[in-house]
């Protein structure tokens, strides 16, 4: 067999296997599959919107699938995986699974598209575009197509790429209608896009490549410069700290080695503190001013001189001669 055939019949077993899970695990919300083939097994992971409805009580639904594939596909001990899609309003098949539900139910059509496109934008995602094919209005009306888009979407050329798809058929009384979901999820780096900058950093970025080799050499020997002085800065603050350090700790071992004085030595400066105290209480003490009934303060009257008494008796014993 050649390379040709061999990718070709894998491609066919890809297809018929999505197809068939697909029908199988539509109540699911079925968006997906991802086959990967190991000399032992080939896996399967199969990404749906409700996981306990795949795997079933104590995995008697998983277990099913796994038989009818091996006995379907010739698949050599098939194992599959079941995991949850994050966000189905940014996954194609998901919004398009939910669009065709609402249109068999008999809603009007352009309500539908338009509230998916703002539950997608809603999301997070850059661009979206619905597109419907088929006879829309009902019986009687010509087939038409209809589009819905909002954001930025690709329309040709290799970055088509990073749009993801989705397609599914509606089943109505007038006829089927075909749904198809293009949505460019959020974070999306398209190769042709440009990116507009402001104009102070459209001039910052000039005047760097203006600049001579000698301008940038003299800017970093002012910056070494600078670092040095910061260096020299947190030294000092460093040394000083130590030294603060250092005469805290001299401090305490002088308290530590400070001789403890002997019993008899205790009550003879235990005597001199107290006269001590005593006369600092004494020369502390004020004596009370006297007031006279009024509540004013009596001043006290100076003693008289020696010289003044002998003065006042002589003058005394004049009169009286």
């Amino acid at each position: 067999m050649t390379i040709d055939r061999h990718f070709i019949r894998e491609g066919l077993i890809r297809s018929e296997i999505e197809g068939f899970l697909r029908n199988e695990l539509s109540s699911a919300g079925y968006s997906g599959i991802d086959i990967q083939r190991t000399s032992l097994k080939t896996r399967i992971t199969v990404f749906v919107d409700k996981p306990p409805l795949v795997i079933g009580r104590k995995g008697r639904q998983i277990e099913k699938l796994t038989r009818t594939l091996e006995d379907k596909f010739n698949l050599e001990d098939p194992s599959i995986d079941v995991q949850k899609v994050e966000q189905w309003n940014l996954d194609p098949s998901l919004v398009a699974r939910s669009i065709v539900m609402a249109l068999e139910r008999g809603m009007n059509f352009r309500r539908v598209a338009h509230r998916a496109v703002k539950s997608v934008m809603r999301g997070g995602a850059r661009g979206v575009e619905i597109i419907l094919t088929g006879k829309i209005v009902g019986k009687g009306g010509k087939s038409r197509v209809e589009k819905f888009s909002e954001g930025y979407i690709k329309k040709a050329g290799d970055s088509l790429k990073l749009v993801r798809r989705g397609l599914m058929q509606a089943y109505l009384k007038a006829g089927v209608i075909g749904v198809t979901v293009k949505i460019v999820p959020p974070g999306v780096v398209f190769p042709d896009q440009i990116d507009v900058m402001e104009a102070k950093k459209v001039e910052k970025a000039v005047e760097k490549e203006k600049e001579q080799p000698e301008d940038k050499v003299k800017k970093r020997d002012k910056r070494a410069a600078a670092k040095e002085g910061d260096m020299d800065k947190k030294v000092e603050k460093l040394e000083k700290k130590v030294e603060k350090l250092g005469k805290e700790s001299g401090v305490k071992e002088k308290k530590v080695e400070k001789p403890k004085p002997d019993a008899e030595e205790k009550p003879e400066k235990k005597r001199v503190e107290k006269a001590v105290k005593k006369s600092v209480e004494k020369s502390e003490e004020k004596p009370k001013a006297k007031k006279d009934a009024d509540g004013r303060v009596k001043k006290k009257s100076e003693k008289p001189s020696k010289a003044k008494t002998q003065k006042a008796k002589r003058t005394k014993t004049d009169k009286t001669k």
